[in-house]
């Protein structure tokens, strides 16, 4: 039987923000690459769902429901755990898991107890049924639960147990949901978890650094993955609008944001701006009515843009665009714009000063990237909590952008992303990294996701571009990096993959 690593479960009682379910697939990895031992994880949540389970059965025989993922390694373990001293059976979902550590721990059970393949049933006069099906692996409440997992779940159902949910009910948000009379879930709380399907909700902290959470490569697990039938447009439309007595800024953006994968990048700058620049043959030029700076001249064509049927999936504004008044105004009114299009916004560099004081604006999706001075001065005397405290979930967050970027959500999110290459301390860096967050939002990553992946994306790239060129690096090198980088963190290489 596996020896009990309660002194382990019992570390870092921080509880997080309610997490989204694939925030747990970022911050195993993230954990992984910092040298934590993924099984060591394993066995810590096994530990901590037998004594569950125990607390609940007290000397009853359980039920173990296992499906192929690392949430039914969790059941394995925790099957054989010294907590239920031999008083448990299992059933696995499919003849064989589907990830090394999981496989790993089945070997360990199987070593141990029996596992019935499911149809096979054991027979037993169980008190409790344990279920380790799905998840935070598993889908969301829009999508049906598949064979065999479904037919398990109704047969489960049918037998009238008390259930312990491992982490996620199976089904949770569905009709066919595996309803639970308790749920202990890992770390933090998860997005969409209440009392009709979870029960009573446990949350037991994991044994893992504070840098776990932080951005990293972790966060390419909610990059969006390449389809095979993916067609010109399908990976998003970002509109980037800026330039006026700065040109490069808006190309720079642009070309972030098309080396972060997004397929179409539109470039709306004042005409005069829009000559000064060799355009780059992946950006898609559009010449605004104004020659020197952003101005409500420009709205209509602004307008017309968000409108047709190229209208963009996210707008990036700000770079390179002036402070003049009437610029800031225009500003203003282009994110009023994007609101009512529902189409988020990423808001940068001068057009920070288009933004409410002290508040995030209502009803708008979206990131600010604002470095510590802009930050200032846009916040004044508020703190970047209370400026999104009318946010909800992942639809807006602040980057405060500096030698480590500090990113603030709403309902207690916060991070930061750290490393890079000081020679990153150059003209172009914010953005770089408003282009990157832009097009991460097109292709359909929600504000804190890509946010956080932009930010580690940006810095990686940072040190891959400065180890090529050294101490000459300027802001133009570093964007084909962060294509490379995107390819090694997500193991694309070709398409389909």
């Amino acid at each position: 039987m596996l020896r009990s690593r309660r002194s382990l479960v019992s570390m870092n009682a921080q509880s997080l923000w309610p997490m989204h379910r694939e925030e747990v697939a970022v911050f195993d990895r993230n954990a992984i690459s910092l040298g934590i031992d993924e099984f060591d994880l394993m066995s810590s949540a096994a530990e901590a769902l037998a004594e569950e389970a125990k607390r609940m059965c007290g000397e009853g025989r359980v039920l173990f429901l296992c499906g192929p993922g690392n949430n039914g390694g969790d059941g394995f373990l925790a099957s054989i755990s010294e907590h239920l001293s031999g008083r448990a059976d299992v059933i696995a979902s499919h003849a064989d898991s589907k990830t090394e550590v999981s496989s790993r721990a089945r070997v360990t059970a199987g070593s141990l107890i029996e596992i019935d393949v499911w149809p096979s049933v054991p027979h037993g006069d169980w008190s409790l049924v344990v279920d380790c099906l799905l998840g935070a692996g598993g889908t969301g409440p829009e999508s049906p639960l598949r064979s065999p997992i479904r037919e398990i779940v109704h047969w489960a159902r049918s037998i009238d147990l008390p259930v312990l949910s491992c982490d996620i009910p199976t089904g949770l948000g569905r009709e066919e949901c595996l309803v639970a009379d308790r749920t202990i879930t890992f770390h933090s709380k998860k997005m969409g978890m209440d009392p009709t399907d979870c029960g009573e909700i446990v949350v037991c902290p994991l044994p893992w650094p504070e840098e776990v959470q932080d951005c990293g490569i972790g966060d390419s697990e909610r990059y969006p993955p390449i389809r095979v039938d993916a067609k010109k447009g399908d990976r998003g439309r970002l509109l980037v609008i800026g330039g006026g007595p700065y040109h490069g800024a808006p190309i720079l953006s642009g070309l972030a944001a098309a080396r972060s994968g997004c397929d179409l990048v539109h470039v709306a700058m004042p005409s005069d701006a829009s000559k000064r620049v060799d355009w780059p043959a992946s950006l898609i030029p559009h010449n605004l009515p104004d020659e020197q700076s952003l101005s409500l001249e420009s709205l209509s064509s602004v307008a017309s843009l968000l409108d047709s049927n190229r209208s963009p999936n996210a707008i990036v504004i700000g770079p390179g665009l002036g402070r003049e008044e009437i610029t800031i105004e225009a500003s203003t009114r282009v994110i009023s714009m994007a609101k009512e299009r529902h189409i988020p916004v990423v808001v940068d560099a001068d057009a920070i000063s288009s933004l409410p004081q002290g508040l995030w604006p209502e009803g708008v999706t979206g990131v600010a990237t604002p470095h510590s001075i802009e930050a200032e001065r846009w916040l004044s005397e508020a703190t970047p909590e209370e400026a999104l405290s009318g946010v909800k979930g992942e639809d807006s967050c602040i980057v405060i952008t500096g030698p480590v970027d500090l990113i603030i959500g709403a309902e207690g999110r916060s991070t930061r992303a750290s490393g890079g290459h000081p020679r990153m301390a150059v003209g172009g860096t914010g953005d770089l990294l408003a282009g990157s967050i832009g097009g991460l939002i097109a292709q359909g990553m929600p504000p804190w996701p890509a946010a956080r992946l932009g930010c580690a994306l940006l810095r990686e790239a940072g040190n891959r571009a400065a180890s090529e060129k050294g101490p000459g690096l300027l802001a133009e090198d570093v964007p084909i990096h962060i294509a490379h980088t995107l390819s090694d963190w997500t193991g694309v290489h070709d398409a389909g993959q």
